[in-house]
């Protein structure tokens, strides 16, 4: 019984975040300046890059098995440049025809959407727990000192979501009391 609560729970959870895609969007206030320039995260600190191949975003990308991954990226190019995922989920669309994907990759979930031509790209990049973190050293229970010492303060804040964006991607860190409670790439349409 608790292995069907938890699997429905999971579900659950997943096909949330991949409703929260069809969300509208919601007032902001902006921080100061300093917005970062081009980053890349990594499951180890590393230098800054481009954006990946098969991207034309301009912003924020991860490096993940030695490859570079960012929203926008086509699924062929991240499927022929990471493999097999550890685990794949796929729910119809709900920005319209075509089938969403979500693969997880040890602490590193990628999902995809069908753009206006019908080809899945990357809409966001989510780091799952504290042993991945970006480039600049920030992961999970860190505190908003660090976030800001990595990247300035040029983020938008929306209540609890701190958001930095570069071209059209951008990386969002949640905070709840002074603590970061997710971390994800997103592709802003």
């Amino acid at each position: 019984m608790k292995k069907k609560i938890f699997a429905c729970g999971l579900a659950l959870c997943l096909l949330a975040g991949l409703a929260a895609g069809c969300g509208g969007k919601d007032e902001t206030t902006t921080a100061a300046a300093n917005t970062p320039g081009t980053v890349s995260g990594s499951e180890t600190a590393g230098d800054a890059t481009t954006a990946a191949p098969g991207t034309s975003n301009g912003g924020f990308s991860f490096d993940l098995k030695g490859a570079s991954i960012a929203p926008g990226m086509k699924q062929d190019d991240l499927l022929a440049a990471l493999g097999d995922a550890d685990n794949t989920f796929e729910a119809p669309s709900c920005a319209g025809e075509g089938t969403d994907y979500t693969f997880t990759y040890g602490s590193v979930e990628v999902s995809t959407v069908p753009n206006a031509d019908g080809v899945n790209e990357v809409n966001t990049i989510v780091l799952k727990d504290d042993l991945v973190s970006t480039p600049e050293g920030v992961s999970l229970f860190m505190g908003i000192a660090d976030m800001t010492k990595a990247y300035g303060e040029g983020y938008t804040a929306n209540g609890n979501a701190y958001t930095y964006q570069n071209g059209n991607a951008q990386l969002q860190f949640i905070v709840e009391n002074d603590e970061i409670t997710s971390i994800q790439y997103m592709l802003v349409e």
